[in-house]
């Protein structure tokens, strides 16, 4: 059970952090060996652009764990604190819906990809490899929304509960 919150809690992060220092560590020595060496490393572009879109696609599920998306919070502001639950749970199916969208049409086009084995120009990779960062990211991202639901309905916030306005003396 530990490993399970584990995980829940520092999946994402982990994944970012190696993705995020490859990446580094690959450019900083594409720099060296172009700029000093004047032998440039070939692959190393290539796979810095798929990482990053790997990092893109895990990182919009972790966005969704810390809460980290971008919002729109006029509504909350016209229609008061007691509104705010109604408007995060509209913003959480609209998220939800996306990502089922995106599955329901990336995971055929990725087993497309594969069936054709197409690679990488550069490193040979199995181009389905780098295609499969939307299924699996949106994936994530829904279980997480899925995940930011439950925990709004079983746990509102403390504006759902009472307004401190308008408290009554009994």
């Amino acid at each position: 059970m530990k490993f399970v919150r584990y995980l829940d809690r520092n999946l994402e992060r982990s994944l970012l952090t190696v993705i995020l220092v490859t990446i580094s560590i690959t450019l900083i020595a594409q720099v060296f060996m172009r700029y000093f060496l004047a032998s440039p490393l070939v692959w190393a572009e290539e796979l810095s652009r798929f990482l990053l879109v790997w990092c893109t696609m895990i990182g919009s599920s972790y966005a969704v764990r810390e809460s980290r998306h971008i919002i729109v919070d006029f509504a909350p502001v016209m229609f008061g604190k007691r509104s705010i639950t109604f408007f995060t749970l509209v913003s959480h199916l609209g998220v939800l819906a996306f990502c089922i969208t995106a599955l329901y049409y990336g995971v055929p086009f990725v087993e497309r990809v594969r069936s054709i084995g197409q690679l990488s120009p550069t490193l040979n990779l199995p181009m389905w490899l780098v295609y499969l960062a939307l299924p699996v990211g949106m994936a994530a991202t829904a279980l997480r929304t899925l995940q930011a639901i439950y925990l709004l309905l079983v746990q509102p916030t403390p504006s759902d509960d009472h307004d401190e306005t308008n408290t009554e003396v009994m």
